[in-house]
């Protein structure tokens, strides 16, 4: 089934008409202009001075990162999806990872590993800037934005979302000058050893936009069992490890100056702090505090897209069978009979769209990935969990730093966030009386990972 409206195209016809993207809309230049007014509101020397600073800081680049990313997934065809399994065996993985980092710290402290970490992460660095540059800066660029510049490749060197080769793209100057300014950006943050907090928050801020576009959550008990083994695997590193290994693993690791780079969203510290860490010159933010409780934010704007109804897209399509019926009526055709079959004409219309986004609805419980209809502009006046979900974020957030500044002791920070936006999820869900249809929510992978994971098999 397809309609006339271009919001509303098959998966085939997607190669023939170019479907909605978040990342081309004005709500996206507006959010990436937002986003960097926080960055370089950092800067400013009075707002330093300010007590508590830190917190409206972190809480606008942590929630500004899991709105880009989640609304950057929302069309992004390749997605590796956390099944309820490896959702159970992330906080083990997670353990070792951490423990790992700090035996190195521990007993071997002349250990360079930064050579290898910086070329690392000018590489992932770099790569995140120009996919969250490029795309905003066609659409703010004007004629400079248009692709004009013709490209060609060798057989097999890019491929397109199903696997096939492209032999000839082209690019727009907008794009030459996001790749230059990426490669920049990460050459300088590079070259003064991260030590600007403002340019280090920016690449891990984008690098976590990237994660959360390219991995999902698979459904949402998938995402209760990740979400709580990970607030349980921060609150033992972070309380429970003083005890058992007598000293705080997490802090160790967060405030080393052994392996830095940007896994952490820095701020200076306000003179005269007490408390753990006090010595370390900047209040942080774990990425993994924004990424983990990012991921339900993102699956729960998944749901929302499933659930979206497009208004638009059956208005147009009535209109255009309107306009098709009125021009293919007789001459002689008496008023009635006009009034009669325009209205059947855009009735039948409308109902098609209806009628395709029910079918959608209930053959996939909701899961959108999978869905050869493409995602519209709809979904931004229908969040109606993924608000809630941020929300419950910024309150999390807030009653985590509420807590440190307190009780001035480091605070895992999931052991708040968790608690706050899974409920988020579970109030809205039992309010709207659906709760089961989400707990039952499965996002299905889309049509390239699962030719991607066939193909996989077959070797093995």
């Amino acid at each position: 089934m397809n309609t006339s409206h271009p919001k509303y195209i098959t998966v085939a016809d997607q190669r023939s008409e170019r479907a909605w993207q978040w990342t081309e809309s004005e709500d996206a230049l507006r959010t990436y202009l937002i986003f960097f007014g926080f960055l370089l509101a950092g800067e400013l020397p009075f707002v330093r001075d300010v007590r508590f600073a830190d917190l409206p800081y972190f809480v606008g680049l942590a929630t500004i990162t899991i709105y880009i990313g989640a609304h950057r997934g929302l069309t992004n065809k390749i997605r590796q999806q956390i099944t309820l399994r490896e959702g159970a065996l992330a906080p083990v993985a997670a353990s070792v990872a951490l423990f790992g980092g700090y035996l190195l710290i521990k007993f071997f402290p002349d250990l360079s590993l930064q050579r290898f970490l910086n070329i690392y992460f000018w590489l992932i660095g770099s790569i995140a800037i120009v996919g969250n540059v490029a795309p905003p800066l066609r659409r703010a660029a004007g004629e400079l934005g248009e692709c004009t510049i013709p490209l060609t490749f060798p057989e097999g060197w890019l491929l397109d979302d199903d696997g096939n080769s492209i032999r000839e793209t082209s690019i727009a100057p907008s794009d030459i000058a996001a790749v230059l300014l990426g490669l920049g950006v990460a050459t300088v943050d590079l070259t003064c050893n991260h030590s600007s907090f403002t340019l280090n928050n920016l690449i891990a801020c984008l690098i976590a936009t990237d994660i959360l576009q390219l991995l999902g959550l698979k459904s949402f008990k998938a995402a209760a069992v990740m979400l709580v083994g990970l607030a349980m695997y921060d609150i033992f590193w972070v309380f429970g490890s003083p005890k058992v290994i007598g000293d705080n693993v997490m802090l160790a690791v967060a405030t080393s100056d052994i392996l830095t780079g940007p896994t952490r969203l820095l701020f200076p510290r306000f003179s005269g702090s007490l408390g753990e860490g006090s010595a370390f010159p900047f209040s942080l933010l774990g990425l993994g505090d924004v990424a983990v409780p990012g991921l339900l934010a993102c699956l729960a704007l998944r749901y929302d897209a499933s659930r979206a109804t497009d208004m638009r897209a059956r208005a147009l399509a009535a209109a255009d069978a309107l306009k098709d019926s009125l021009a293919s009526m007789q001459a002689g055709a008496t008023d009635r009979e006009i009034a009669h079959a325009a209205a059947d004409a855009a009735e039948a219309a409308f109902d098609e769209v209806a009628d395709a986004e029910l079918a959608h609805r209930v053959s996939t419980q909701g899961g959108a990935s999978a869905s050869p209809f493409a995602v519209s502009d709809a979904v931004l006046h229908q969040r109606t969990y993924f608000v809630p979900t941020m929300l419950a974020y910024v309150g999390g957030l807030g009653i985590a730093f509420g807590v440190n500044a307190v009780t001035h002791l480091g605070q895992p920070a999931l052991l708040y966030l968790v608690p706050a936006t899974l409920s988020a999820i579970v109030v809205v869900g039992a309010f709207r009386g659906e709760l089961m249809r989400v707990i039952s929510f499965v996002d299905s992978p889309s049509p390239a990972v699962e030719k991607a994971l066939a193909r996989q098999n077959a070797k093995e």
